[in-house]
């Protein structure tokens, strides 16, 4: 099990059973072809040198130190992103949930369940905190074989081009 701090709390990442991986990663699949083109500009812009260097800076001289970046590099990212922002936009509501909820399911928070039965059981979490959890989940439960799938589909955008 992995632990990781989001927004001060700590959080345990558990398993999803093999059924509900299946599940979750058959809810994704319409995304993974559209996080090639936003995985490629990531890489290329330098937008992860700066975001580290900003982890290691003090928070007073982060701006001097993002005049040391070209960040004009990331001008595709928006042209990557939008393709990914209209299937996540186009997904239903259930499938959203569906996909929350299992992830949610399986974390715990100082030994107790996030969720249970479809309901939160924190008050105070927020949606970048649920989000980062699922991407947590969705990594180390499934993330060989997202992976593989962002591979195939980078090998097939190569191929049309």
């Amino acid at each position: 099990m992995e632990q990781i701090e989001i927004g001060g709390q700590s959080y345990t990442i558990g398993r999803l059973n093999a059924f509900d991986q299946m599940h979750v990663s058959r809810k994704l699949s319409p995304l993974v072809p559209t996080l090639v083109p936003v995985i490629a500009e990531l890489a290329q812009g330098g937008l992860s040198k700066a975001l580290e260097a900003i982890d290691d800076e003090e928070l007073d001289d982060v701006e001097a130190m993002l005049s040391q970046f070209d960040l004009k590099n990331l001008n595709g990212l928006s042209a990557a992103l939008k393709p990914l922002t209209e299937a996540w936009s186009q997904m239903s509501e259930d499938d959203v949930d569906f996909i929350m909820i299992k992830c949610l399911s399986v974390c715990a928070r100082n030994g107790a369940k996030v969720c249970v039965n479809k309901t939160l059981m924190f008050d105070d979490l927020e949606m970048s905190h649920m989000l980062a959890l699922v991407l947590a989940v969705v990594r180390s439960n499934m993330g060989n074989f997202i992976q593989g799938l962002l591979t195939k589909a980078s090998t097939f955008q190569k191929q049309s081009e």
